[in-house]
């Protein structure tokens, strides 16, 4: 579908009465949830995974929180079968009981190898958890047999734990969604909750949601649209991008007391002949190339000790 298409029936959408159902519909028909086998959480939950496992140590017994749990709750399943105590937050409900079935049965089929080789937790175990929820009927039931929860519609600026509580804090595509005014108090919550040199893990996409193949728009032109335009016409209740740089996501991290210990950048080098043609919008057109270029970043946060 043309971009424009896209764009135009999420538009209309959001703004019609049962937007949320509608929206989820289209998903189902044309959209990720169509064919969740192929979607990208499930690899997404596997460098979560591996990357938690890498600064964490053994996830076994450690309580995580997610902030966005999402339509395919591949990350927070993950999680909990490599033995992490799993909380995921969510300002909507947006995991449906068939949604979680079918994940857990893609997860059972294909995917408990690389939960345990990302993990460092033994086969065999991951197997047994996974028989332990094969039967449960939403996300919530499995998780709570996992020592825990799914919450939503929650408000993740104001989660339930008390300072220090938590070891871990991930999300999968989600920083992004989050509108500018609210994202810092999102972090500052997440940095709260944390522990002194606790740890959070972001998997972080810095693209236009409505390109993508056969949509006559290449991912990176959203950059030439001023910000009122982009908020007026693009911004909507179901789908909303911040269009932060890699370079703004870190400024953010460390003014809200994180210290960076890892950020693997994916650039687009095919897309850097445009960006140099593009008439880009402020504050972009004070960025280099490779900043605009880069579409994608994995991070590594650590909460100061002080």
């Amino acid at each position: 579908m043309k971009w424009w298409g896209k764009w135009a029936v999420s538009y209309t959408l959001s703004h019609l009465p049962g937007r949320d159902l509608l929206y989820q519909k289209m998903l189902r028909n044309f959209g990720e949830l169509a064919d969740i086998a192929s979607s990208t959480r499930f690899e997404n939950a596997r460098t979560l995974l591996h990357m938690a496992h890498r600064w964490c140590g053994s996830l076994e017994g450690i309580l995580a929180v997610e902030i966005g749990t999402g339509w395919i709750p591949a990350v927070p399943l993950g999680f909990a079968l490599s033995g992490t105590r799993v909380e995921t937050f969510d300002v909507k409900h947006l995991t449906a009981p068939d949604l979680f079935s079918e994940t857990r049965r893609i997860i059972a089929e294909e995917h408990l190898y690389s939960i345990s080789s990302a993990s460092g937790t033994p086969e065999q175990t991951v197997l047994q958890r996974q028989k332990r929820i094969e039967h449960a009927a939403t996300l919530g039931e499995a998780l709570q047999m996992l020592g825990g929860g799914y919450h939503a519609p929650c408000d993740t600026t104001a989660l339930p734990f008390a300072d220090g509580e938590v070891d871990l804090v991930i999300s999968n595509l989600v920083l992004q969604c989050i509108p500018k005014a609210t994202l810092a108090d999102v972090l500052a919550e997440s940095r709260r909750i944390l522990k002194p040199g606790g740890i959070a893990v972001h998997r972080i996409r810095m693209s236009d949601e409505y390109a993508g193949p056969g949509s006559g728009r290449n991912h990176l032109e959203y950059l030439k649209y001023p910000e009122h335009i982009w908020d007026r016409w693009f911004n909507h209740p179901l789908k909303h991008l911040n269009r932060l740089r890699a370079g703004q996501f870190l400024e953010l991290f460390s003014r809200n007391g994180f210290l960076c210990r890892e950020c693997r950048r994916h650039i687009d080098h095919d897309s850097i002949p445009l960006l140099q043609q593009l008439d880009l919008a402020p504050p972009f057109c004070d960025m280099s190339t490779v900043e605009l270029a880069t579409v994608g970043i994995d991070v590594v946060l650590e909460k100061d000790r002080a």
